[in-house]
């Protein structure tokens, strides 16, 4: 089957049966049921308030009694939006979660420490984890029954091998153990890699974890709506599923879409029968590029620049937080845990780092340093603090009923929200 072949069926299916995605291509007198290799193209984009609009069903395409799963986004970016999966739909994103590089065996303990609760990632590794013969400890989100200290213990005690969750909690479980007198790079000796998701990862922080822990990471990229698009190969490269989805980077400036290039990431699922992904603008600003890996793979490689929300402009150049973070973990390499936090005043970066208080020291010791990076390759000057453990980050949340959030790492000056979400009660016992 070719992939305008793929591309007619999906579309029909989304159009026969989809009530919102029917009645927006009659909106915009586009007819799916005459397939033409141009018409593709002209099919309107969805994007995140499709979702919001078409709750709770205007995207089901499936009879209800074919739905096997009903999960929801966090709300990072607003109210959240549901996502239906069939059991072929779950099936396909189990065989794609183990696409990447980290090759999960049954002789594999993986922990899971991302939240079970209506997102799909806990899941989707779960069930991959299962798939694949590993055992798995399904420790899930932060909570009262699952503080920081014992997430440590079951990771210690049952020898995980792999770790799943998002880069920040690779950060304070290095804190946690460091506190109870353990090295991570020492005395975890069976854990080998982490399969991370749900942040944005520079360059230097996946090597200052990598370091930290003496393991190898593997990024994963997706969200609930599309579950995994793409994931790190052995060479260290993210790769984009290109057999599964047809990917388009988008140039916001004129509209146009490319397969390659700078732009909004835009993905149709291929195979996605509950909920048809089409055209969906995934909100991320993405370079795609067709480079050759010495995995051997010739899947698209992404790098992910971060939410277009996120943009910043500094000195007549873009800037987004991950590139900040590229630079402040590039100068902090080889030293204990710390979590930053930035604001931004036009080229000017007031800049807290939180370090342990036996790290201390040496964090002000590359502060120098750091501030001439950020203004060779960022152009921005810098005010930079050292702050006490706690001031950001706690190891723990006490309440139950707080909500997960991801961080937030660099704001501008002004800006209400969120900073940084993991403080609370610290319990150190």
């Amino acid at each position: 089957m070719t992939d305008q072949d793929r591309l007619a069926a999906i579309v029909g299916h989304a159009y026969r049966n989809a009530p919102h995605l029917r009645a927006k291509y009659q909106a915009a007198a586009v007819d799916p049921t005459s397939w033409s290799d141009d018409l593709f193209e002209r099919l309107p984009f969805t994007t995140k308030d499709d979702l919001r609009l078409a709750y709770p069903e205007g995207l089901l395409a499936v009879d209800r009694t074919e739905v096997a799963v009903v999960h929801e986004s966090s709300g990072t970016t607003g109210e959240p939006t549901p996502a239906y999966f069939t059991r072929g739909d779950i099936d396909e994103w189990l065989d794609r979660m183990l696409f990447n590089g980290v090759g999960l065996t049954e002789r594999d303990v993986v922990f899971v420490k991302t939240p079970y609760s209506m997102l799909t990632t806990a899941h989707q590794m779960h069930g991959a984890a299962q798939r694949a013969g590993a055992t798995v400890i399904p420790a899930g989100n932060r909570s009262e029954l699952m503080p920081y200290s014992r997430a440590l213990r079951l990771l210690r005690d049952y020898r995980a091998t792999v770790a799943y969750c998002m880069p920040v909690e690779l950060m304070l479980f290095a804190r946690r153990a460091l506190a109870a007198g353990l090295d991570p790079a020492e005395d975890f000796p069976d854990l080998r890699a982490a399969v991370v998701n749900g942040e944005v990862l520079s360059p230097a922080k996946k090597r200052f974890l990598e370091n930290l822990w003496s393991i190898t990471l593997y990024p994963d990229y997706g969200s609930t709506e599309t579950t995994t698009l793409g994931g790190a190969c052995r060479a260290g490269a993210l790769h984009l599923w290109s057999e599964r989805f047809r990917f388009e980077v988008l140039d916001p400036a004129t509209g146009s879409c490319a397969p390659h290039g700078t732009g909004e990431l835009v993905v149709t699922s291929y195979h996605r029968r509950a909920m048809p992904i089409v055209r969906y603008r995934m909100g991320d600003i993405v370079t795609v590029t067709d480079a050759s890996c010495p995995c051997g793979s010739d899947r698209p490689q992404v790098r992910v620049h971060g939410r277009e929300a996120d943009r910043l402009r500094v000195g007549g150049r873009d800037v987004f937080p991950i590139d900040v973070e590229d630079v402040v973990y590039g100068a902090l390499h080889g030293c204990e845990p710390v979590f930053w936090s930035g604001e931004v005043d036009g080229d000017h970066l007031s800049l807290e780092l939180e370090a342990t208080e036996a790290g201390a020291a040496q964090v002000r010791e590359r502060t120098d340093g750091l501030a001439a990076a950020l203004k060779d390759r960022l152009g921005m000057r810098s005010a930079i603090s050292v702050v006490p453990p706690g001031t950001r980050m706690t190891l723990d949340r006490q309440a139950e009923q707080e909500a997960m959030f991801k961080p937030v790492y660099l704001r501008t000056c002004g800006q209400g929200g969120r900073t940084l979400d993991y403080t609370g009660t610290s319990q150190e016992h």
